[in-house]
């Protein structure tokens, strides 16, 4: 049954008042000048509870009273509560969660990544000259002339050939 909000009763200061106690009398619907009287407190050392970071800018829950008394006689288990929150709770197992989906993408990510950087470094190795050869023999060689050496060589030998 709900009990229609009562204003509270004046009251000796406690030793301590906790932000368990001020946070359980906004549940309640005590509003800060209500909180005053009821812990026979000034409303300036009520203001500066309220200067907690738990309980800054926090308003008192205003329950509206019922003008009967309101008596629940159905159990849970007539209305099908039960069953309807153990329909929910069951999951399909094909069912993906969010976690999963993001861990797949993150390893597909990574996979499609590390293929790129294979295939970059392929790229790399097959369009550079090898570790002896000079530009200039890899574009000789490409095109099939022979080094401008053995040019020179066969050169000195026809020179050779000419002497009187």
């Amino acid at each position: 049954m709900i009990e229609m909000r009562k204003a509270p009763e004046p009251g000796n200061t406690p030793a301590k008042i906790t932000v368990s106690m001020i946070d359980n009398d906004l549940k309640n619907g005590i509003s800060k000048a209500e909180m005053a009287v009821k812990y026979n407190i000034k409303p300036w050392e009520v203001d500066e509870m309220f200067k907690h970071p738990f309980l800054k800018g926090r308003r008192p829950s205003r329950k509206k009273a019922l003008s009967f008394d309101f008596v629940d006689d159905v159990s849970t288990k007539e209305t099908g509560i039960i069953e309807a929150v153990e329909a929910i709770q069951e999951v399909d197992p094909n069912q993906v969660t969010l976690e999963q989906a993001i861990d797949e993408a993150i390893e597909t990510v990574e996979d499609a990544k590390q293929e790129l950087q294979e295939a970059e470094k392929a790229i790399v190795d097959a369009l550079s000259p090898t570790e002896y050869e000079t530009p200039e023999e890899t574009l000789l060689k490409a095109a099939n002339v022979a080094p401008v050496e053995e040019q020179e060589e066969e050169l000195e030998m026809d020179d050779d050939t000419f002497e009187l």
